[in-house]
């Protein structure tokens, strides 16, 4: 758990919710766990929901009586940002609202023990694990999904990513290959992985990365025919960004797209490497 934990002070907290359950006999054993992990989720939240981003989803509505926005509506932007628990169900087949209602239901039983009192202390510490227990439980399943769903997002659209990147390398001229030839073919791209960048309250962001095999042709048709110019097989590493509004992460018509070729490895061989020296003078 300590690991899912988005900041360095959450990994602290709940460090130290570890360490008071060490102290078996410590008749606020309970108490001072749920102090750490109070901490834990009101500093997660910060972090992963902000009060300006969770104000601004399509789906936020002010409760009344309340200046900010309240625990459920934080949990749901930490977990799917934007989007509206629907629309993920939709995409993904994921129930959202089931796991907020039971992290907030297990918030609450914790709340109880925060302040201490003489009348409220639980001493049995098998009570006190069974309390533990059911928080923790809940917290993991929460961080869990945390990590999780924005895989389970980009899962939903990959097919769609993966033919927009392909479609887009292998129809437009590529700049940065294009400068190191005359001409250039692309001959295949190969996707390796795709990740959601970021989801906030407006856009969901993907990226996909892989490399493409190219083709590098010096001098004119004429030019090779005749032995005068050269044609160079080579790959270089891709990336691949897709800025998609929130309320149609799947319509890439609508994406705003930006997309690089790594060539830096052809300059570093030029400098480094004899045999491509070679190479390159002997092609002229």
């Amino acid at each position: 758990m300590i690991d899912l934990a988005p900041t360095d002070f959450t990994r602290d907290a709940m460090l130290g919710a570890a360490l008071v359950l060490d102290t078996r006999e410590n008749p606020l054993r309970l108490n001072l766990f749920a102090s750490a992990i109070r901490i834990f989720l009101d500093h997660m939240m910060d972090a992963l929901a902000p009060q300006e981003e969770v104000e601004a989803c399509r789906w936020f509505r002010p409760v009344e009586g309340q200046e900010k926005p309240v625990r459920n509506a934080r949990l749901t932007y930490a977990l799917i940002g934007g989007f509206a628990a629907e629309q993920v169900e939709e995409l993904t087949g994921i129930e959202v609202k089931p796991l907020i209602a039971e992290v907030i239901a297990a918030y609450g039983k914790l709340n109880k023990h925060v302040h201490g009192r003489e009348e409220t202390i639980v001493r049995d510490v098998d009570e006190q694990d069974a309390v533990v227990d059911a928080v923790l439980s809940a917290l993991i399943e929460l961080l869990e999904a945390q990590r999780d769903y924005r895989s389970e997002i980009v899962d939903a659209i990959a097919d769609s990513l993966q033919s927009e990147a392909v479609e887009k390398f292998t129809t437009e001229t590529v700049d940065d290959v294009d400068i190191l030839a005359t001409h250039h073919t692309i001959d295949w791209v190969g996707i390796d992985e795709r990740a959601v960048v970021g989801i906030t309250a407006r856009e969901v962001e993907y990226e996909i990365t892989g490399s493409i095999g190219v083709t590098l042709l010096y001098g004119s048709g004429g030019d090779r025919a005749r032995g005068d110019g050269a044609e160079i097989g080579d790959e270089f590493p891709i990336s691949m960004r897709f800025k998609v509004p929130i309320e149609a992460p799947h319509d890439l018509e609508r994406a705003e797209i930006t997309s690089g070729v790594d060539t830096a490895a052809w300059f570093d061989n030029d400098d480094d490497n004899d045999d491509n020296d070679d190479r390159d003078t002997d092609a002229f």
